[in-house]
């Protein structure tokens, strides 16, 4: 009966904490969700629109407008006049705009003569994803209205049928289809990985700000003194449950509010999540049990999960990146999370299809028997100091 006391005074004693705690308050309840939903507004949209482009005209022709003019219809592109190139080369490093497109000399002229005249864009490689958006634009754009010449050409020689003179222009007709991604929604491409990413550092604060409230007054020796097993595991249940709840929160933002796909089991994903807030727990447990301080504890813990979301392999692939790179992300714990959250939402992989990212997170159960160790030295130190 006395257990049972205790242990609800405990539970009792953690509530009171996080209402005293302005900051653990709010991270706990009207925070998550307002960057929840202000992450995904700032990528609702979905596509990228209007990436400014500098255009240098060295042909002033007719051709050389009306392909201006068929750039600047892409939705993706706005096409900036510049009057030479060094103009726009200032631009470009300058981040006004995102590439540069260059019209040479005699374009109109060697079109119509067949010669074949060179158009050379340039875009800033170091924006990956804006990169990839404008050369696939700029493609698509050039290879229609060159189409639409040839079909001209053709039709010009006489005898010859439109639907012929089209199946010259393109022989082969592309029809690219997303397997998993199927609006092309950057909205679901990043959000999906920046909510767990930002959901994860959350949990890592919240369980050290826990742990720091035992700090106060250097009372963090005496508190363990006495039960500190039970002390410490009430704790990680009491917070772990709400850091747990918020996880499904976020699950049931994205993938039933925004109506994202989910083509496996709650379940697994569900015990993913709940994984990985252990995990991330044994981190922010020896954390504060190495350093006893809380302002080293965040820094460590700021500095080890902050590159989470470049880490997960979502916009960088994993097998591009160094072996340090590698093993960093090996070290945190949402990373391989998402490889769940990937599997289940995309694939929808069994449990044993999923069982080798569960281990993964299974192994950072070494930092609770590290903190452990740690909690054990320091209690006999204390009842030797006390006899």
């Amino acid at each position: 009966m006395s257990d049972s006391v205790s242990s609800s005074s405990l539970i009792l004693q953690q509530w009171q904490q996080v209402r005293a705690n302005k900051w653990l308050w709010s991270m706990l309840t009207w925070l998550p969700i307002t960057v929840f939903l202000l992450i995904w507004w700032i990528f609702s949209a979905g596509l990228t629109r209007e990436l400014n482009i500098a255009l240098v005209d060295l042909d002033h022709s007719q051709l050389s407008r009306s392909l201006s003019r068929h750039y600047d219809a892409s939705p993706t592109l706005s096409v900036l006049d510049y009057p030479s190139e060094d103009a726009a080369r200032s631009a470009l490093r300058s981040g006004l705009v995102y590439a540069m497109v260059i019209f040479p000399p005699g374009l109109e002229k060697n079109t119509l003569l067949s010669k074949s005249p060179t158009v050379a864009a340039y875009f800033n490689g170091q924006f990956m994803v804006v990169g990839k958006q404008i050369n696939s634009a700029l493609r698509q754009s050039h290879g229609t209205f060159m189409a639409k010449i040839e079909v001209v050409r053709s039709l010009s020689r006489g005898n010859t049928q439109t639907s012929q003179a089209i199946g010259s222009a393109l022989p082969i007709r592309n029809q690219i289809s997303a397997l998993y991604n199927g609006n092309s929604s950057y909205a679901q491409f990043l959000v999906s990985a920046a909510l767990p990413a930002f959901w994860q550092v959350l949990v890592i604060v919240v369980m050290i700000l826990a742990f720091a409230t035992e700090l106060r007054d250097h009372s963090f020796k005496q508190w363990l003194a006495h039960r500190p097993l039970q002390k410490i595991v009430t704790k990680l249940v009491f917070f772990g449950t709400l850091l747990w709840l918020q996880g499904l929160l976020l699950c049931t933002l994205m993938f039933h509010v925004f109506a994202w796909p989910m083509r496996g089991s709650w379940g697994i994903l569900l015990l993913g999540m709940l994984f990985c807030v252990i995990a991330t727990q044994a981190i922010a447990l020896l954390l504060m049990m190495v350093f006893e301080n809380t302002e080293k504890a965040l820094s460590i813990a700021s500095a080890l999960t902050a590159p989470s979301f470049a880490f997960m392999g979502i916009t960088f692939p994993i097998s591009d990146m160094s072996w340090f790179a590698q093993f960093w992300r090996s070290l945190i714990p949402i990373t391989h999370y998402i490889e769940i959250q990937l599997s289940q939402a995309n694939y929808g992989a069994s449990l044993l299809q999923t069982s080798s990212y569960i281990i993964d997170l299974l192994v950072f159960s070494v930092c609770f028997v590290s903190a452990g160790w740690l909690i054990a030295i320091r209690r006999d130190k204390v009842q030797e100091v006390r006899q």
